[in-house]
């Protein structure tokens, strides 16, 4: 666009004087328009120089106020009046009014003609919005090459500094400088990049073309969202926009972004891509092969290229996202958030530890964590995680982790420690959890073998001691336990039950002759704890 004070700088137009001395010559210019209706304001379009005689108002000084006063509201450019004709001057009122409003008032000589004067501006501005409009296809262009070449982010923006000749960053959605230009390389832009953060942190939605100051109200900054996701996209900002030299225009920075969602949108399939790679290696890394020792060594040769590693120590963790953070957005927004995620625990993972690998799951929206190496403190510093995507999104997710495994083979097994143990956090409404995998009792364990099978083993091991109905018996019962919880000394056991130790001996021998067999050997006495167990649940 073309403002007032670049068209009264160009040299055809020095006859056109400033009556006002308050006016804004940065009004923007779009159109030129010649009219003598005192009520043509309702039928211009925005950012009109509008040119006239004043005839209407040769001898009603406040109507001409009002029409500044709705030319300004409208907004147009700027008023061109054509003194000598029907107005030899303007009265002090009307001066007074532009210069309270800021609105420009323009002297046309009297030796032009309005026709000529508005066809040469209008000759001016379309030769000046063509050489912008060109300019900004020979930015598309150029930057549309490098795109095909494969020019990464950094050389875009690295060569869009160089023709704006100001400095240029790039910002991801985590608010953090994803490329820039060697400005950004100085110490002194370093408190500029904190401010610009602060600002994106407190408006997070921006939609559209952002501009702020700051720096004492000294520095201009132009933020411009790269749309290539529906919710979080990139920014891309430009310092000191307002001296960014002719001919490079917003349509030419228009462009250029074009070309820069274009790339991040080509290296996001491809880190799609690769996440599906990631997953179909994930899914053999949990089979195990026929030969344990020759497919452990093919498996480590084959992982070499996801980052797998020899080692004595691997952990299986599972992270999800939070149905709480996902209840209110439609399917498309909930793939943005998960491929969001996914790249923030990626590089959270890299930042926080050592060797720790990271995988799409196999068949839900969850992600796959695998250390290779011991981490001090695993619960504090996933909650820092966890914690810092909240406040930056917020994006709420919860991790398990399985039992620490010691060979390549057995890491299945904490990968379904951690399953079991992220689906039962599910299962109790646990939110943003970190919670580890806790070993199973034998009750536990044992709710998966139908209660026929568990009475049987009861009645076989136990006889009528299994389910005890006369007190004898259960008198019996209730010795057995105790001798058994004692390791089967009968000091401790008399102790406990507060009877003789011969009586315990006559107890443990009645037990013996009416189970058939000897208390203490070892194979039966396990029999025996686990069948008395079993019958004190079922009884």
């Amino acid at each position: 666009m073309t403002t007032m004070s670049e068209l009264l700088l160009t040299p055809r137009f020095s006859n056109i004087e400033v009556i006002n001395a308050e006016a804004d010559l940065e009004n923007m210019v779009d159109t030129i328009e010649i009219s003598e209706t005192p009520d043509i304001v309702a039928y211009l379009p925005k950012n009109t120089f509008l040119l006239t005689t004043a005839m209407a108002f040769q001898n009603d000084p406040e109507a001409l106020c009002k029409l500044i006063e709705d030319l300004h509201r409208l907004p147009a450019a700027g008023l061109g009046i054509k003194l000598g004709r029907f107005i030899d001057k303007l009265d002090p009122m009307v001066i007074e009014t532009a210069n309270r409003l800021k609105f420009p008032i323009l002297r046309i000589p009297l030796t032009v003609t309005l026709g000529t004067i508005s066809h040469q501006l209008l000759s001016y501005i379309w030769d000046h919005q063509t050489e912008k409009f060109h300019y900004a296809i020979d930015i598309q262009q150029k930057f549309s090459k490098m795109m095909i070449k494969g020019a990464s982010l950094q050389s875009l923006i690295q060569n869009l500094g160089g023709i704006l000749k100001r400095p240029v960053v790039l910002i991801n959605p985590f608010l953090e400088v994803f490329a820039s230009t060697q400005h950004f390389k100085q110490p002194s832009y370093a408190t500029t990049l904190d401010d610009i953060h602060e600002k994106l942190k407190k408006t997070p939605e921006l939609s559209s073309e952002m501009t702020f100051l700051l720096e004492d109200d000294t520095l201009l900054i132009s933020v411009f969202p790269v749309k290539v996701t529906t919710y979080y996209p990139y920014f891309l900002v430009i310092l000191k926009a307002d001296q960014i030299p002719y001919p490079f225009s917003q349509l030419a920075i228009e462009q250029a972004n074009t070309i820069i969602s274009f790339t991040i949108y080509k290296n996001q399939k491809l880190a799609e891509g690769n996440r599906t790679l990631r997953g179909k290696f994930f899914t053999k890394l949990l089979q195990k092969g026929e030969d344990d020792a020759e497919y452990t060594r093919n498996l480590l040769d084959y992982g070499k290229g996801y980052g797998l590693l020899p080692s004595d120590y691997y952990r299986c963790l599972v992270a999800g996202i939070d149905e709480s953070s996902m209840a209110l957005k439609n399917l498309t927004l909930q793939e943005e958030i998960y491929s969001l995620t996914y790249e923030w625990l990626e590089r959270e993972l890299h930042r926080n530890f050592e060797n720790a690998l990271i995988f799409p799951h196999p068949t839900e929206d969850k992600f796959i964590i695998l250390l290779q190496q011991h981490e001090a403190e695993l619960k504090e510093r996933l909650t820092a995680i966890q914690t810092a995507l909240d406040r930056l999104f917020p994006i709420s997710i919860s991790f398990a982790a399985g039992n620490e495994v010691y060979e390549t083979a057995s890491i299945h097994y904490s990968y379904m420690e951690a399953v079991d143990t992220y689906r039962q956090s599910e299962k109790d409404h646990y939110h943003s959890f970190v919670h580890f995998y806790e070993s199973k009792g034998i009750m536990e364990l044992m709710q998966f073998i139908p209660v026929e099978q568990i009475q049987h083993f009861c009645l076989f091991t136990l006889k009528t001691l299994a389910y005890p109905q006369n007190e004898m018996h259960q008198e019996l019962r209730r010795t057995l336990q105790v001798y058994l919880s004692c390791q089967c000394e009968i000091t401790e056991t008399a102790k406990q039950l507060y009877i003789h130790r011969n009586t315990v001996k006559y107890r443990i021998a009645k037990c013996a002759a009416l189970l058939d067999h000897p208390i203490t050997h070892a194979d039966f006495s396990l029999k025996l704890r686990l069948a008395l167990l079993l019958s004190d649940k079922k009884g």
